[in-house]
């Protein structure tokens, strides 16, 4: 057998997985159907801030005023040093809903968001809990009316979406684009039964569920991890639910420079190396089947007895991609980056080293 039909092997079993991954997991995102609730449950958003002063006159009024009957929303000051305490008192005044947790500074500690997310949560009156952050602002005043759509039956986990705003700039794109890929693939698994990760912009859960698994203690020395690894470690086959529209998003902004989003990949990935054994080689082999399609693909081109073959394997593939992304894409207000999605995901599958490196090398 020689090379090129080893690699022409290797082309058509990294496409065939692909295919799979397509199929059962990205295009269940396609078939997500909206949730019926059966009865209004008490919720508290919990928002840790710190030094978001800006943030919280902007974006805490949209939370204070959503179209709920049960709610409140507790905001944990966490050691900030600007004047988000004044205007946090001046919110209070004027909404009774509000619960202010203040964690003062004093110049020692240095503990991390888990932190103030466990004090947050010992604050709330309600069993079931929402949480966002403080640069992040519902995308409708229903927001908390569709995340409590998923807390039906036995669910206790609920995980949501949270988008970045579209500006100008290549790196806006990578951003917004990584983020819908994330969001695909997240609720993609969740929908198999094999939920592996949430977002803190938008993620829902029990009180019942915290405590059950003793919160972050398992992962508390790790700075990341009170979304994605709270999830992997408490979420089962029949304890989790997705909320997938677009009145039930949070959008946010997105960083503006390249080294500052690099740093915040690399903060993300720290967390990658606890996730469960299962999650790790179905995502490992995700990754490692896209990497592989595209340099076999290239080896293809350069192949005059295979290149007609690997045009046809790219366009299927692309066009896959197209129809089962498409919904998704659209409803995460990205529709625009579905078209050229091969450019955006061959620079995606080129940075996951980048992002892999020790986040403490300075750029």
């Amino acid at each position: 057998m020689t090379y090129s039909e080893i690699g022409f092997i290797f082309l058509i079993a990294s496409f065939l997985i692909q295919c799979f991954y397509l199929f059962y997991f990205s295009a269940r995102v396609a078939f997500i159907k909206e949730n019926k609730i059966v009865d209004k449950k008490g919720i508290t958003v919990i928002i840790c801030a710190r030094n978001e002063n800006e943030n919280l006159k902007n974006n805490l009024p949209l939370i204070l005023n959503q179209k709920y009957d049960d709610f409140e929303v507790v905001v944990v000051n966490d050691r900030s040093w600007d004047d988000s305490i004044e205007i946090l008192n001046n919110f209070k005044a004027k909404y009774p809903n509000l619960k202010i947790v203040d964690i003062p500074d004093n110049k020692t500690d240095n503990f991390g968001k888990k932190l103030a997310i466990t004090i947050g949560i010992k604050a709330a009156k309600n069993n079931y809990l929402l949480f966002t952050d403080a640069d992040c602002k519902p995308l409708s005043e229903h927001w908390i009316n569709e995340m409590s759509k998923g807390f039906e039956g036995e669910k206790q986990i609920v995980i949501g979406v949270g988008i970045y705003e579209k500006e100008l700039g290549f790196l806006n794109k990578i951003i917004r684009f990584d983020t819908v890929q994330i969001a695909i693939n997240s609720l993609g698994y969740a929908k198999a039964k094999l939920a592996y990760m949430g977002v803190g912009r938008n993620l829902a859960y029990h009180q019942d569920i915290y405590y059950l698994n003793d919160g972050f203690k398992s992962h508390y020395h790790i700075e990341s991890g009170d979304d994605d690894l709270f999830v992997n470690q408490a979420s089962n086959k029949r304890n989790t639910q997705v909320i997938f529209s677009s009145k039930g998003m949070t959008i946010s902004k997105p960083k503006k420079e390249l080294r500052k989003w690099i740093y915040q990949k690399r903060r993300h990935h720290t967390t990658n190396f606890k996730y469960k054994k299962k999650h790790k080689f179905l995502l490992g082999l995700q990754y490692l089947s896209a990497l592989a399609f595209y340099f076999l693909l290239i080896f293809s081109f350069l192949s005059d007895n295979y290149i007609k073959v690997g045009l046809i394997l790219f366009t299927l593939r692309y066009l896959l991609i197209i129809a089962i992304n498409y919904k998704a894409f659209k409803i995460m207000m990205c529709k625009d980056l579905l078209w050229v999605f091969p450019i955006y995901e061959i620079i995606l599958l080129f940075c996951q080293p980048i992002f892999l490196i020790n986040r403490t090398i300075k750029l």
